[in-house]
């Protein structure tokens, strides 16, 4: 689920005051899949108390072994990285039957939050701000990919979920990294299998898409995408659904910056294309060469701003009443006054309990998107659609279909992560949701001071609290510039006097038939399974979907010509799909298949 972040100058939410081991639950900022967050209080002697960040497992998961242990590993992870660019993690702990992890408290505002608000007042992000956030990102990331064990060996720590949401903006004009929770180590306890997707789509690197193994570069490429946002006010892979997002980010299809800002600098420019290169040997090698270019291109034209720049622009976007509420928390003491005299029938907590309730050493892992009001970016997969929990393994005997790998969709192929063929419909990675764009803002009275062509607002920026079991995707089609004609949605004749929208084949649409035929297609494995050349493998099917909805379908690799593949082609082929407006939509299957003895 999402929650969104309140709007400036809204009124926080009812405080809690509950006890909370050491800490007091003040009240909560948000809920995500996985876990809740709340502003707290971390007391101690003689009246001590700070304030930070708790993020608590959902009761209901702490059940569940595999949410247990991603939870934990975010926690482990994440607690490792010290670095002024990358949020602070203080603990992961355990209380009530639940894990918690305490992180630092920021006051400020994500960076998706802060492009909305300049989009909402028709004003482009200054250029000098953007680039600082982007260098500071950048300088964090890199560290984070440098980042070794004790032994000196290389963690290759990707984040894989690099996006505006992700990167928070402190009233103290400093920038953190958010959400290492489904970031990928070689030392990770819960590694994440090639073929699931996680992360936002719309920002994320082509071979992420494809399920393909990633490295830094990967996060070059989600960075170049959020420098491009930032700098045009657009989103460049959104499109009308998710199939055509990803089909355009596996094709590269996306304007130049110069195209929807006239006035954007080349150097810059040639920044954003090169970090966003389609392949990852055309983007810079590493995040610290990305930020020295940004440094470099405009030097001596555009100067980055300093931190207290930064902040003030934060301050004066978003005014001091939101400043206030998010700099200035009252004291508990404080609190429980204002509480009590509001004449809520519930009294606040007198005391709080100080037992360590199973603390482990410090560890945990930041994921808030915005604290203060905070965005959880939590654990695993990412805002906009939800990703269901993963299934438990279904135990048989003999062989067993572990499932679909991954679904590569659209008329050039977007990839979703999909898995589990079992007695029930496969669970997709994402769910999509389109809501309706933002409405735009009338334009002020004079003119932006820093920007000479204000352009309207990015209905495709919004802020969201993401969940662990969420995957965002764009939430509207870009806003196309002033000057650009309204794209018309195709229509075919259905009779001479009555014309219907041409459907466009979706993921749903594709899981419903495979699901359908998932019995028989399982049945090819068992029938077949001395020709698998291992107990474990993937066999890759092929689906060119014709606008009637017929198929053709081609096993790809060795098993072409074994009777498995060929098996697989047949029941394949008998699927029929809905017929659709795109001549023909590519689909492949990863089977995952494993041979119990």
């Amino acid at each position: 689920m999402t929650t969104q972040q309140p709007e400036p100058g809204s009124s926080p939410s009812a405080p809690l005051l509950l006890p909370y081991g050491q800490y007091v639950l003040v009240r909560k900022l948000a809920e995500g899949g996985m876990a809740e967050i709340f502003l707290s209080k971390l007391l101690g002697a003689d009246g001590f108390e700070r304030n930070v960040v708790i993020k608590r497992m959902l009761s209901h998961l702490s059940s569940l072994p595999d949410f247990v242990e991603m939870f934990r590993d975010e926690a482990r992870l994440a607690a490792r990285l010290s670095h002024p660019n990358i949020i602070q993690i203080h603990e992961l702990g355990f209380i009530e039957g639940c894990y918690y992890i305490c992180m630092e408290y920021l006051a400020g505002e994500d960076f998706s939050t802060t492009l909305r608000q300049a989009g909402r007042k028709r004003q482009y992000t200054p250029l000098p701000i953007s680039m600082r956030v982007l260098v500071d990102a950048a300088r964090g990331l890199h560290f984070a990919h440098d980042f070794t064990n004790e032994a000196g060996e290389p963690l290759r720590i990707v984040h894989r979920d690099i996006s505006p949401s992700n990167l928070y903006v402190t009233y103290q004009g400093q920038v953190k990294v958010l959400d290492f929770g489904i970031a990928k180590a070689t030392s990770r306890v819960v590694q994440t299998r090639t073929g699931v997707v996680k992360g936002k789509y719309i920002y994320m690197a082509p071979e992420q898409a494809k399920g393909e193994e990633v490295d830094r570069r990967a996060d070059i490429f989600s960075l170049g995408v959020s420098l491009y946002e930032s700098i045009t006010n657009v989103r460049p892979f959104a499109r009308e659904n998710d199939l055509a997002v990803l089909n355009a980010l596996l094709q590269g299809d996306f304007m130049p910056p110069s195209a929807l800002r006239r006035d954007i600098p080349p150097e810059l420019e040639a920044v954003v294309l090169k970090a966003m290169a389609l392949r990852p040997e055309d983007r810079y090698a590493t995040a610290a060469e990305f930020a020295d270019a940004l440094e470099r291109c405009l030097a001596g034209k555009v100067p980055l701003a300093t931190n207290k720049e930064l902040a003030d622009y934060l301050r004066e976007q978003f005014g001091e009443e939101r400043f206030s509420g998010k700099t200035r928390i009252p004291t508990l003491s404080t609190l429980k006054t204002t509480y009590a005299q509001a004449g809520n029938n519930s009294s606040p907590p007198k005391s709080v309990v100080f037992a360590s309730s199973g603390v482990f050493p410090a560890a945990g892992a930041p994921t808030p998107n915005g604290h203060g009001e905070v965005s959880p970016a939590l654990g695993a997969p990412h805002a906009g659609a939800t990703q269901a929990p993963a299934r438990g393994k279904s135990r048989r005997r003999g062989l067993m279909a572990i499932g679909v790998g991954g679904l590569l969709l659209a008329a050039g192929g977007g990839f979703i992560a999909w898995r589990g063929i079992s007695s029930q419909p496969p669970t997709p990675v994402a769910a999509i949701t389109t809501p309706p764009p933002a409405p735009v803002a009338a334009p002020p009275a004079t003119p932006p001071v820093v920007e000479p062509e204000p352009p309207p607002e990015p209905s495709t920026v919004a802020a969201a609290a993401v969940s662990p079991t969420e995957t965002p995707v764009p939430e509207a089609v870009p806003v196309a510039p002033p000057e650009a004609p309204e794209e018309k949605v195709p229509t075919k004749t259905t009779s001479k006097t009555t014309k219907s929208r041409v459907v466009t084949l979706g993921i749903a649409d594709v899981e419903r038939v495979v699901a359908r035929g998932r019995s028989k297609i399982a049945t090819c494995f068992e029938r077949f399974k001395a020709d698998l050349p291992s107990d474990t493998g993937v066999v890759r099917v092929q689906l060119a979907i014709a606008s009637s909805g017929r198929v053709k379908a081609t096993t790809q690799g060795a098993l072409a010509s074994k009777s498995v593949g060929r098996c697989l082609e047949t029941q394949a082929e008998r699927l029929r799909f809905p017929a659709h407006r795109d001549q023909e939509v590519n689909v492949v299957l990863p089977f995952d298949y494993r041979v119990t003895r």
